[in-house]
């Protein structure tokens, strides 16, 4: 008996030991993480010797970790910022370069492979390397300042970004033509890459006539608000000889599929007003630029401060949002001009039809050979990829949408003259004029710029290089033999389509038709939004009388849904007495329709019944359409376009003005054989909506925050079960959607935004979906963020200091 006590309590005291020794093993490890976590944060504070400036350079962060780079020349100062971005943001960098040279495969494996391939007919790389060469001197001396920031800030990491311990690889360092790589990844953001509109039109046209495809895709909508006023013609109703959807048996619709790609209206917004309604005369400048989100955000909040290089000027300071990866000032305020984007949806990508005979294809000048040439895709743990690719004058050879032709695809971000470092320009800048023609030379992704100065004069033009363009409709297929004539040029600044200083002394665009005329013309349709985001923002401003920084910040937070109102009553002029009589559901769905706050609110049911509403209806009609108009031709999807499925009408745009033309006018022969009528169609998409949120009982728990939650993730978070989590954003319920000036959904919206009038930046204001820092062990990695998320009034500029670096020249 003593001897078996005995061997238990020796049997215990090893599971003791045992147990400790795991847990100081277990102990020893986390520590050792956390430690070399910690050896990957930013240095904050002291004096760093480094390689690469001529003086000594101030980095003063206020408690927010916004960074005041004070230098004594512009070169210094585009070194300070390589060294902040690398230091917080390396690896978002990294993904942005890969991301557009279509080299993500070595850095994560396999998983990007396919995205890779697709990447690779771009040839950004050598487009990159083009790019560099064709840089002014001064320009270059910055680039290459910035890059050997970048490089000495990844350097004086006590140990490599946390993201590359995770993955197991090392960083590469950064060289000149990633800056330009990182500019190519956002045109892949900002411009439609693969020519979808194109693809779509250009396979309608094959199985309908031409006005049919109009009218499915029309220019103009009931809610244009261009800033000049105008009208385009609306196209008529196809009648029952050009479109019969009847004509086809009920089973040619059975088992549709796809879904509703409803995150694809999200865009930006941008306004000014004059110093006609302000207070002191100045103009005050308005931006949210929406863009999908992520951990770390997009941008990376700056302020510089250098001498002028006009000795007989003031010091330049100039305070926005910085690209990790550039040495620019996107957006932001010099004390004399403010800025800000939107996408401009202008046609900045064509098509054209080859005529291509074994190795050659035709043009004016006869035929002429493809080019071809092999892609080595390098891929972690597994053997390169060789992938073959054909190339004409023109551009890359794609497939259409049925795979039953072959384009050349002509894009602007080809051409190495598209994209420079101009924008530095507006450093300098001193009034809306001056910024307007700095803008209009500008090598970016082509979009709406809206400016303000602080003696009240706003203008809008275009940023980024604008093509010049035949009379004819390139949102089709060119012919081969026009296409060479189609972009001969680049429009001077002079040719640039502008407007300055309105009777009504407002600007104001949010993705959908700005131009009118003329001005219309050169941008041309690159699938503009509908627009009644921005026809909401020109209403709310011209009911204002006087302005001030929180009378645009309301405009800005507006979530009222002006847009949704019109689903919402046609829902319940579906919903009569009979038809809800003896089914509780529709009842409940009726009570909470009529109760709706009118907003897109996170408490609101009625908003987010009105919305599932309008996303069933569209998707049903889309279906139908797509099925149908695919059984028109013998052709079929291509098989290279795998994610082609009956609601690929969505590929075309403005498909929201044609579905209320069918609702206002409600033709049989648009309408599927499933239904007797229209109002079947829309009774049936209400009892859908119904089922899908859990019957009667589930529609009150069914308010809009439960579908609008934020879902801001570090790319890597998913990998990491139950911690990773740690590295995303707080998932909160949010207010406002795509159609409502306070556009946002879960994972794409405001990336930014400022409010600000030039020479008055200390009553401005900022918002940020995340904070400064890309490391999650920072006190500025979610600073900021429930700001963005509450709208509260936060400051543009950086405030009082609380961390000083300063680098110094070293030997």
């Amino acid at each position: 008996m003593q001897l078996s006590l005995k061997a238990k309590s020796l049997k215990q005291r090893w599971l003791m030991r045992f147990f400790l020794f795991i847990f100081s093993l277990l102990l020893i490890l986390f520590l050792w993480v956390i430690n070399t976590l910690r050896g990957s944060l930013p240095t904050l504070d002291g004096n760093v010797q480094v390689q690469g400036i001529d003086f000594p350079v101030t980095i003063e962060r206020d408690s927010y970790g916004v960074p005041s780079i004070i230098g004594n020349n512009r070169t210094d100062v585009a070194f300070a910022t390589g060294y902040l971005h690398a230091q917080e943001r390396f690896f978002q960098m990294d993904l942005g370069r890969r991301n557009s040279a279509g080299e993500l495969s070595e850095l994560v494996g396999s998983v990007a492979l396919e995205h890779d391939k697709r990447q690779r007919k771009h040839r950004f790389r050598l487009v990159a390397q083009q790019a560099e060469t064709l840089l002014p001197d001064k320009h270059l001396q910055i680039l290459n300042a910035y890059t050997k920031g970048v490089n000495a800030g990844l350097t004086d990491l006590d140990s490599k970004p946390f993201e590359y311990w995770l993955l197991n690889v090392e960083p590469q360092p950064w060289t000149n033509e990633d800056t330009f790589l990182t500019v190519f990844s956002m045109y892949l953001d900002l411009n439609d890459g693969d020519a979808g509109l194109d693809k779509a039109k250009g396979y309608l046209e094959q199985v309908v006539p031409r006005e049919v495809v109009e009218f499915l895709s029309p220019l103009s909508t009931r809610w244009d608000s261009p800033l000049v006023a105008d009208s385009l013609p609306a196209p008529a109703l196809p009648d029952s000889g050009q479109v019969n959807l009847r004509d086809k048996p009920q089973s040619t619709y059975k088992n549709l599929t796809g879904t509703l790609v409803e995150e694809a209206a999200i865009g930006s917004n941008n306004w000014a007003v004059s110093g006609a309604l302000t207070h002191h005369g100045g103009a005050i400048v308005e931006n949210d630029m929406h863009l999908s989100h992520r951990v770390p955000n997009v941008w990376y909040r700056t302020q510089f401060r250098y001498p002028h290089p006009d000795n007989n000027q003031p010091d330049v300071r100039i305070t926005g949002v910085s690209l990790p990866g550039t040495p620019i000032i996107v957006v932001g305020s010099n004390g004399s001009v403010a800025w800000s984007f939107t996408n401009s949806y202008g046609d900045w990508v064509d098509l054209v039809t080859l005529d291509i005979e074994g190795n050659v294809y035709q043009t004016n000048e006869g035929f002429e050979s493809l080019y071809q040439w092999s892609e080595t895709i390098l891929v972690k743990g597994q053997e390169p990829v060789i992938v073959d690719y054909q190339s004409t004058r023109w551009g890359p050879v794609v497939e259409s949408l049925s795979g039953d032709k072959q384009y050349a695809l002509r894009w602007t971000a080809h051409n190495p003259n598209a994209t420079n470092l101009n924008l530095i320009g507006l450093e300098t800048a001193t009034t809306a004029r001056q910024a307007m023609t700095v803008a209009s030379t500008s090598g970016i992704p082509p979009q709406n710029f809206t400016a303000g100065d602080r003696h009240g004069s706003i203008g809008w033009t275009i940023a980024g290089r604008i093509p010049s363009r035949l009379e004819l409709d390139s949102t089709y297929p060119l012919p081969w033999d026009q296409a060479d004539l189609q972009w001969s040029r680049w429009l001077t600044t002079d040719e640039y389509p502008a407007v300055t200083n309105l009777e009504s002394h407002r600007i104001w665009t949010a993705n959908a038709r700005v131009a009118s005329g003329d001005n219309y013309k050169k941008l041309g349709n690159g699938g503009y939004a509908p627009g009644p985001r921005q026809l909401q923002i020109r209403n709310a401003l011209m009911s204002l009388e006087q302005a001030d920084e929180d009378a645009m910040l309301a405009v800005a937070l507006d979530h009222r849904a002006i847009y949704m109102n019109g689903w919402r009553q046609l829902a319940l002029d579906a919903l009569t007495e009979p038809e809800r009589a003896d089914n509780s559901g529709r009842q409940s769905f009726y009570r909470y329709l009529s109760e709706w706050s009118g907003k897109a609110a996170v408490d609101d049911v009625g908003y987010r019944l009105a919305r599932e509403f309008n996303d069933s209806v569209t998707l049903k009609v889309l279906q139908s359409l797509g099925r149908y108009f695919f059984s028109l031709s013998e052709l079929s999807l291509s098989e290279s376009s795998p994610d082609i499925d009956d609601s690929w009408l969505q590929r075309l745009n403005h498909e929201e003005e044609m579905i209320w033309r069918l609702l206002d006018e409600r033709p049989m022969h648009w309408l599927s054989p499933q239904y007797e009528s229209w109002n079947e169609l829309l009774l049936e998409s209400i009892d859908d909506v119904i089922e899908t949120l859990g019957g009667e009982s589930g529609l009150a728990q069914a308010n809009w925050g439960l579908r609008n939650t934020a879902k801001i993730n570090h790319p890597l978070s998913s990998a990491l079960p139950v911690i990773g989590q740690w590295l995303n954003m707080p998932a909160v319920p949010l207010s406002g959607d795509i159609w409502t000036p306070r556009a946002q959904k879960p994972s794409s919206g405001v990336s930014e935004r400022i409010v600000v009038a030039p020479g008055r930046e200390a009553d401005g204001i900022f918002h940020m979906p995340g904070g400064q820092s890309g490391h999650p062990l920072s006190p500025f990695y979610k600073l900021g963020y429930m700001d963005w998320v509450n709208g509260s009034k936060t400051p543009f500029l950086p405030q009082e200091t609380r961390y000083t670096l300063t680098l110094q020249p070293g030997d």
